[in-house]
């Protein structure tokens, strides 16, 4: 159940964000939310090809999609500050891809550093090594954490209004959150024999992930001009 419940979720908001308005600021938003879904889609293949080849590949490929999901909500509060001056299309698009391609580190470290393991000896239980997790973390903090709270901070001072500035509050809250479950997804992995932490990040993450993703709907997904 906790590996369908995101796909369920995020799939609703994507589809409601959708069919309401298609813009820049909707694309961007519904991207983190059709890719959380894909991530865990894919998750399941790995589970479901599990003892093949297969399982990996799946499970590397979800990884992927787990780290360049996450960058739309730097996307997202960059449309959100830049909503008034109507930047062209292409800085959006290379924005994009510049993630994309940094996201790639997976497959570099991932496969080829062995900082991903998934295999009979691991009795099929992901490990991440202490250079990936280190590696990711690193990525984490100068891709997605210190442009999060840059933008935080622009979005905070461009908003005005009781209403709107309780709905950037939640969005900003909101994403912080969602981020610290990314963070402490990473070192779930690496802290395999650690079975007490990975137990609370089980529980916690699917709580933090859901409430997360419905407030930053509710926020400025809901009634995004």
């Amino acid at each position: 159940m906790a590996q369908i419940w995101p796909i369920i979720y995020s799939s609703y908001f994507s589809y409601k964000l959708l069919k309401r308005a298609k813009n820049r600021s909707t694309y961007t938003l519904s991207c983190f939310f059709i890719l959380y879904a894909l991530t865990d889609v894919l998750a399941n293949f790995s589970i479901l090809f599990l003892f093949t080849p297969l399982a990996y590949f799946f499970y590397i490929l979800a990884m992927y999609f787990f780290f360049f999901d996450h960058c739309f909500f730097i996307i997202f509060s960059w449309v959100l500050v830049k909503l008034e001056e109507k930047t062209p299309y292409w800085k959006f698009r290379l924005i994009i891809i510049l993630y994309g391609i940094t996201s790639t580190y997976v497959f570099w470290i991932g496969y080829f550093f062995n900082g991903i393991q998934y295999d009979s000896i691991t009795n099929w239980v992901p490990r991440f090594s202490w250079f990936f997790l280190v590696f990711s973390w690193a990525l984490l903090a100068a891709f997605l954490l210190i442009p999060q709270i840059y933008f935080s901070l622009k979005l905070s001072k461009i908003f005005e209004g009781v209403i709107l500035k309780r709905r950037i509050n939640m969005f900003i809250i909101s994403s912080f959150f969602q981020l610290a479950v990314v963070f402490a997804f990473f070192l779930y992995h690496f802290l395999f024999e650690n079975q007490i932490y990975r137990t609370i990040y089980m529980v916690s993450a699917l709580i933090i992930s859901t409430t997360s993703a419905f407030l930053i709907y509710k926020s400025f997904g809901k009634e995004l001009d």
